[in-house]
């Protein structure tokens, strides 16, 4: 998928509107980097540190909780994208963002979509990110590749997203973001 197609999909949408969150949830924000590559778009993903305590090891977006100093949502998700890989924000235009979605650790996580312009040389925090990695877009966001599980926990079923890519596994609220905007871009 080219910038331009994901721009003309994009934009030619209603925005889904937000669902309700638990009031509890704690606002957090993530970037989904966009960046031209030899196959088109491709989307930035990391893989969390192993040695923090919440889920260690697992594939994710650049973001995280809201600080008080953050002026916006979108400067959260910013900021924490620069922390984590390095991204300066100057080189990140933003495209829109998608439904906020609850995670099972009790965040309102609102996802940003950002194109990244030019190449950017990635500098983890070895504290938050272990690797830094690179999907085609057109293959992230293929419902061919998208399993649906639905299991239940604590009383109540949920839906469980896997995506497969390289040898690893990209799930939980990743996978469910990558699958709304799948969604939200097939309509």
């Amino acid at each position: 998928m080219t910038r331009e197609q994901l721009l003309t999909r994009f934009n030619l949408l209603t925005p889904a509107p937000d669902p309700v969150l638990p009031a509890q949830a704690r606002p957090a924000a993530v970037l989904l980097p966009l960046l031209d590559g030899e196959q088109g778009l491709e989307l930035v993903l990391t893989r969390r540190s192993r040695q923090l305590r919440q889920h260690p090891g697992q594939v994710s977006f650049p973001g995280g909780r809201v600080d008080d100093t953050d002026a916006s949502l979108w400067h959260t998700a910013l900021r924490e994208s620069q922390e984590e890989i390095g991204l300066d924000p100057a080189l990140c235009r933003p495209l829109g963002r998608l439904p906020a979605q609850h995670t099972v650790s009790g965040f309102a996580l609102t996802p940003f979509i950002g194109l990244i312009e030019g190449r950017p040389h990635f500098v983890l925090n070895p504290q938050e990110v272990d690797e830094v990695f690179q999907v085609p877009l057109a293959y992230a966001l293929d419902l061919r590749r998208h399993h649906l599980f639905t299991l239940r926990r604590q009383g109540r079923l949920h839906t469980v997203c896997f995506i497969p890519w390289q040898g690893t596994w990209i799930w939980g609220i990743t996978a469910a973001v990558i699958h709304q905007f799948a969604l939200q871009i097939a309509r």
